[in-house]
């Protein structure tokens, strides 16, 4: 049995809810933290469709890219379609979570994915967001242990620096230590003073995973009292943001290259403003809605910028930076969401033997048709 809590803290595990943007409304929207979870819809976007699908399949739970729910109401009733969607939901025990904003920044979440799609390399972020201080974690650990901890802090974040992970350092000492009466140590005795060759593992923790970390590390490590220090490295923070910029692993045409498009998104057409024998090496993406960084992708010197809702004059500020710019639509770019959201908790229920039935949305919620 795995009830809503759980699930809402494995999300939170991939994209955070701190690292959402101000304006924005994501977590739960509707349920039951206590409710048992058996079959999970993930879809884009959230409304009467997708909850009759969801009644349809029997669905306790429906996660979503878009927030059925941005900013307070003062009213649930059938006269709307949000009221609908809400008193249906609610009627029929389904709950509602959303992972918005902080799925678009989170690292391994939707830009990441987008960006491994077209075969962009060596990514950064493009627009920096929010400030996220570093920390130092220091366990001391018994020889026969080291591995087996330092790869439960590197899976739960830790070690990560710039483009490098699993970054560590370890330093060989003795520790000391007198077990009481009633404890029961993984080595020595009650009542006598033990020495134990020890290695210490140093590691860097942002700021927003150093709880998931130490959980990790804890439920791994053989001590019954672990020993470690976290502190705050001062001078020294990460970023988070949105968008993605980084390099092909050999030039190539825009024509060409939006024929690679055009099939990883299985999209049949694009908005394109280039030059179409340009050679394109460094590209910029942003799903969703990204015009407002046209000339930030500019500056950093991108050859090409990816992104939806590009509006007219938008376009012609690109035009005006002679950068080359793709508008492959805003549920193009997103609805990569339901395969990421998959494969994660596939992964997340195989790891952690998890008992839930995982559907897929067919349902195409893009209010745009093309002719």
């Amino acid at each position: 049995m795995i009830n809503l809590q759980q699930i809402v803290s494995t999300m939170s595990k991939l994209a955070s809810h701190s690292e959402a943007l101000e304006w924005d409304n994501v977590g739960l929207q509707v349920g039951d933290y206590n409710n048992e979870i058996k079959k999970i819809l993930v879809a884009l976007d959230i409304n009467e469709q997708i909850i009759e699908e969801a009644i349809e399949k029997n669905a306790d739970l429906v996660i979503t890219h878009h927030p059925l729910i941005f900013n307070g109401i003062d009213n649930i009733h059938t006269q709307t379609s949000k009221g609908r969607t809400i008193f249906k939901a609610i009627k029929n025990g389904i709950a509602i979570y959303s992972a918005h904003t902080n799925m678009d920044i989170a690292q391994g979440g939707l830009n990441d994915f987008f960006a491994d799609k077209l075969n962009i390399l060596n990514t950064e972020l493009l627009s920096k967001e929010n400030e996220i201080g570093l920390y130092k974690l220091a366990v001391y650990t018994p020889f026969d242990s080291v591995e087996e901890v330092k790869e439960a802090l590197f899976n739960k974040g830790a070690g990560e620096i710039g483009n490098y992970s699993k970054t560590s350092f370890s330093i060989k000492g003795e520790g000391t230590f007198l077990p009481g009466d009633d404890t029961d140590p993984h080595i020595g005795k009650n009542g006598e003073l033990e020495k134990v060759d020890e290695i210490k593992i140093e590691t860097v923790v942002p700021e927003n995973k150093v709880d998931n970390v130490i959980r990790g590390m804890l439920k791994v490590h053989p001590y019954e009292e672990v020993a470690y220090d976290v502190y705050k490295l001062p001078y020294q923070s990460e970023y988070n943001g949105l968008g993605r910029i980084g390099e092909l692993e050999n030039p190539i045409s825009l024509k060409d290259y939006c024929k690679t498009i055009k099939n990883k998104l299985n999209i049949e057409k694009l908005k394109v403003r280039g030059n179409m024998e340009d050679k394109i090496k460094k590209v910029a993406i942003c799903t969703g809605a990204g015009a407002d960084f046209i000339s930030l992708a500019n500056a950093k010197g991108a050859d090409l910028y990816i992104t939806g809702d590009v509006k007219y004059h938008e376009a012609q500020l690109a035009e005006a930076l002679d950068l080359n710019l793709v508008d492959a639509g805003h549920y193009e770019t997103e609805i990569i969401f339901k395969e990421l959201i998959g494969n994660y908790l596939l992964e997340a229920k195989e790891e952690n033997n998890l008992e839930f039935e995982l559907l897929i949305s067919n349902n195409n919620t893009n209010p745009w048709s093309y002719l």
